[in-house]
């Protein structure tokens, strides 16, 4: 008799017991595609970066492989790299001190917001007397 009893007790959940599971399970993928939303955002400004650092990179491994003579000083303004960088490249003679260039390179690009960013990498480039 007391099975019969317990039968009877057991009457499942209720409806405002399903409705707040199911708001928690509600807020909680919410929150996680938020999450996925903001990763994808990350990682195409992560690319974005990149690229401008691969640029500025190359343009300053120009410069390293040519003869120090051949460097011409002054600026230098490249636009509508991978359509959407400006690389400016700024050559010093004699700075900071004689006999070296210092090498300045800018790429400047626009972010998801219109935001203007950039990356500078700067070397020094030094003659050893024998023209390159």
């Amino acid at each position: 008799m007391s099975e019969i009893n317990m039968l009877q007790n057991e009457h499942g959940f209720t409806l405002i017991e399903t409705m707040l599971a199911i708001a928690i399970m509600a807020i909680g993928l919410l929150a996680l595609a938020s999450l996925q939303v903001t990763a994808i955002n990350g990682n195409a400004q992560s690319k974005k970066r990149t690229l401008a650092l691969a640029l500025a990179e190359d343009k300053i491994e120009t410069y390293r492989h040519t003869a120090y003579a051949s460097i011409p000083a002054g600026q230098e303004v490249e636009t509508n790299l991978e359509t959407l960088y400006t690389r400016n490249t700024l050559v010093e003679n004699d700075t900071p001190v004689t006999g070296v260039k210092t090498v300045t390179v800018t790429v400047f690009w626009h972010n998801m917001n219109d935001k203007l960013k950039q990356v500078q990498l700067v070397t020094i480039i030094a003659n050893y007397g024998n023209g390159s």
